[in-house]
């Protein structure tokens, strides 16, 4: 989480020296553009999979994608603040983000259980590599995609 609040600070700072108006001025309710939903559903399919390869990666994809994706939100939100106003941006990110936003948290946090139980391994702090609860709780953390 610490990565993804570090994400969202960077986007804001950088929002604040940049313009991003081109990147974030669309409409997400424009109904002329059906396939937009799809493109939000496919995209944090593929966040989810990049944060859980951290398990492979020893948290290094993890690391990465929870930090870009704080900073496309922090610019994206610094952006949108200045186009439409607080309460407007409020209203379209919260409906969303009350769900995604945990989502890629939990999905972060099971990118990061692999390799923080190899680790206790090595260090001597535990008998096992992976113990079956340490597979059900990586397991159980794709059920909490962020759609």
């Amino acid at each position: 989480m610490l990565f993804f609040i570090f994400g969202i600070i960077s986007g804001l700072f950088s929002a604040s020296h940049n313009d991003y108006s081109a990147y974030f001025g669309f409409d997400p309710f424009d109904d002329s553009n059906p396939g937009f939903l799809f493109f939000f559903f496919k995209h944090n399919i593929k966040v989810a999979l990049l944060l859980w390869s951290g398990a492979i990666t020893f948290g290094g994809t993890t690391l990465l994608d929870l930090t870009f994706n704080g900073m496309i939100l922090g610019s994206a939100v610094k952006t949108t603040i200045d186009q439409i106003g607080l309460i407007k941006t409020l209203l379209l990110i919260l409906p969303h983000g009350l769900f995604e936003i945990p989502a890629l948290i939990i999905a972060g946090a099971a990118g990061f259980k692999i390799p923080y139980e190899l680790l206790r391994f090595a260090l001597g702090k535990k008998d096992r590599i992976i113990s079956e609860e340490d597979a059900k709780e990586f397991s159980s953390s794709f059920f909490s995609l962020p759609l």
